[in-house]
């Protein structure tokens, strides 16, 4: 898409625009949690909390975080938004992930550990199921998650050590990717989902 505009004003032009190390602009999807869904050409390196009050218009109902990147982006909580800049740098400095920009609300009174067994669900089904990390670790977290959810607590430690081995094991980005969203929900809302595990 940006091609036209660079053929015409030139790479440096371009480049000139943006931060230091993500120049130029990106396309940013808003979805329905939003007041103003669609898709936005923004300059690299401008306030995430921009893009959401002005561009967006903030959201339609209260909302306690925001994915961005896609199905393994970061779970950003509202109180981070206004520490990140839409800008590579910025959101891995922060611990998160910007990936191709889309963003989705999450709604207040969504449960997050309902968000938890859908990465895996959704983890799972795309596997390639070329390496074991990835074909048997994303099933083993969403079943261990249904168990979760059924009232039997989950083993923390065990937990962590199946994210871990998705994250060191897996052949791609796939299941290596899966932990980062997964750790954004576990670290930011950890009072919600206490119940669902035991230390």
């Amino acid at each position: 898409a940006a091609v036209p505009w660079i053929l015409q004003h030139g790479g440096g032009a371009f480049a000139a625009m943006g931060t230091e190390h993500s120049t130029g602009t990106k396309l940013v999807c808003l979805d329905a949690g939003f007041n103003k869904p669609g898709v936005h050409e923004v300059e690299m390196g401008t306030p995430l909390q921009t893009v959401i009050d002005e561009l967006g218009g903030s959201f339609c109902s209260a909302t306690k975080a925001v994915q961005v990147g896609g199905p393994l982006g970061g779970i950003v909580p509202l109180e981070r938004i206004a520490s990140l800049t839409l800008d590579f740098e910025s959101f891995e400095r922060e611990g998160f992930l910007l990936g191709h920009a889309g963003m989705v609300a999450i709604p207040q009174d969504f449960p997050m550990i309902d968000l938890l067994r859908h990465l895996f669900a959704y983890i799972a089904a795309e596997s390639c199921g070329k390496c074991l990390p990835c074909r048997l670790g994303t099933e083993k977290g969403h079943r261990m998650l249904e168990q979760a959810s059924s009232g039997s607590p989950l083993d923390k430690a065990l937990f962590d050590e199946l994210l871990d081995t998705l994250e060191l094991g897996s052949l791609c980005a796939l299941g290596g990717g899966l932990p980062l969203p997964v750790r954004n929900v576990l670290h930011y809302f950890s009072a919600e989902l206490e119940e669902y595990f035991q230390s």
